[in-house]
C-alpha cells in the first residue's frame, strides 16, 4: 500500500507532526550523547539549580510579601503581588543561573534574551494558575504561591537548561584544564 502512494503524500506522511517530534527528541539525544550529558550530569545540575533557587525563591517570596502588603491592586491583590514579584525575581533569578548554577560561557546578553523569553511564557501560565486558584478556587494565597513555585520549578530548569544555557556551551566543555 505504501508503494502506491505518491511523492508528496510520502513526504506528508513522513513531515507529519509525530514524525517531527521523534526527530527533535533524536537530535537532542544526539547533543547529550555528543557532550556526555549523562543522567548523573543532570541530576546534579538540577540539584544545583534547586540550591540556587532556594536563594532565587527566599527573594521572590519578600518582593511577593511586600507587594502583597503594599495592596497594589486590592481587586487582584495577590495576581499582582505574584506578578510584580516573579517579573523582578526572574532579573536576579538570570543572573544567579548564568553565574552559579550552569557555568555558561554564553554570551550574557544572548542567554539573557532567551531566559527572558522562557520566563515570560511561564510567567503568563503561572499568572493563569494563579488566577484561577486564588480567585476560582479560593485557595489561600499562600499555598497558592507554593503550588506555582513547585509546579513550574523543574518546567523553568528544563527550558532553561536546553534553550537559554545549553550545556555544550558550558565552561567545563569549552575549557576543561580550568576545571581540574
Amino acid at each position: 500500500n505504501l508503494a502506491l502512494r505518491t511523492g508528496s503524500e510520502a513526504k506528508r506522511i513522513a513531515g507529519a507532526p509525530g514524525r517531527r517530534v521523534k526527530q527533535k527528541m533524536d537530535d537532542y539525544n544526539e547533543r547529550m550523547l555528543a557532550i556526555q550529558w549523562t543522567s548523573r550530569k543532570m541530576l546534579h545540575d538540577y540539584m544545583r539549580f534547586n540550591v540556587v533557587g532556594v536563594f532565587n525563591q527566599l527573594f521572590a517570596l519578600m518582593l511577593y510579601a511586600s507587594f502583597y502588603w503594599a495592596n497594589i491592586w486590592p481587586e487582584h491583590r495577590a495576581v499582582a503581588a505574584w506578578v510584580l514579584s516573579v517579573f523582578i525575581g526572574q532579573i536576579e533569578a538570570h543572573y544567579m543561573h548564568y553565574r552559579f548554577t550552569f557555568g555558561s560561557a554564553s554570551d550574557y546578553w544572548t542567554s539573557f534574551k532567551r531566559t527572558m523569553t522562557i520566563y515570560t511564557i511561564i510567567l503568563c501560565f503561572s499568572t493563569i494558575s494563579e488566577t484561577i486558584l486564588v480567585e476560582r478556587m479560593l485557595i489561600y494565597h499562600w499555598y497558592a504561591w507554593g503550588i506555582n513555585t513547585v509546579l513550574f520549578g523543574y518546567v523553568n530548569f528544563a527550558f532553561l537548561r536546553w534553550l537559554a544555557f545549553p550545556p555544550e556551551h558550558d565552561k567545563s566543555l569549552l575549557h576543561p584544564t580550568e576545571e581540574e
